[in-house]
């Protein structure tokens, strides 16, 4: 939707794409959380297996699912993305589950990739161009020198939705069940230290 800032005096566009809110020990989790798994291991490194299971939720249209289902979703999605001793790392891998899972359900995807980004600007046009069509996208940070993403390294998540304002695009997206919101110019700052990839799906 669009609306005007009264306090800059300019417009700005948001777009969200719905997504499942879980209620759970009095609080709101914006999708998944790995802390749900019961396995110590599922819980420390079943990143890729939360954003797996979001991203199936959004496109099976089953925003209202309940916890206990989502549970058993995402430890499906742990037994096709089973971390190894680094975790799960592995991009293609990861997107290849997805389409064999979404194939077995009864829906035809394929994966687009943007494994490098090279410019804040690629990055915004990434993303919006999946979120504009109705697509949320998966994120892997590998590595950021950014403070801001000290919790988010080696780290799968989703993206959900952007904010354009008169001075950066903000980027929406899931994280161990919060949402959290990061600037373009920082998440897509070229540095050797920054490896952020991104897939999405048509």
């Amino acid at each position: 939707f669009y609306c005007e800032n009264p306090y800059e005096g300019v417009y700005k566009m948001k777009k969200e794409l719905p997504i499942m809110i879980f209620h759970k020990d009095n609080q709101d989790y914006y999708g998944g959380d790995q802390d749900w798994f019961p396995d110590e291991w599922a819980r420390r490194a079943g990143c890729a297996s939360v954003c797996a299971a979001d991203m199936a939720c959004f496109y099976e249209h089953k925003l209202d699912i309940s916890y206990p289902d989502f549970l058993e979703l995402m430890t499906k999605m742990f037994k096709l993305n089973t971390p190894g001793i680094m975790g799960f790392p592995y991009f293609y891998k990861f997107a290849k589950n997805f389409k064999k899972y979404m194939k077995h359900i009864g829906l035809d995807v394929e994966p687009v990739y943007q494994k490098i980004t090279e410019s804040p600007e690629q990055g915004v046009h990434f993303v919006k161009t999946a979120i504009d069509q109705g697509h949320p996208i998966g994120m892997l940070i590998l590595t950021h020198e950014a403070q801001i993403l000290e919790e988010e390294t080696w780290h799968w998540m989703w993206i959900t939705g952007y904010e354009e304002t008169a001075s950066d695009t903000s980027i929406i997206f899931s994280s161990c069940g919060e949402r959290v919101c990061v600037g373009a110019s920082t998440l897509f700052n070229k540095s050797h230290k920054n490896i952020v990839k991104l897939v999405t799906f048509n």
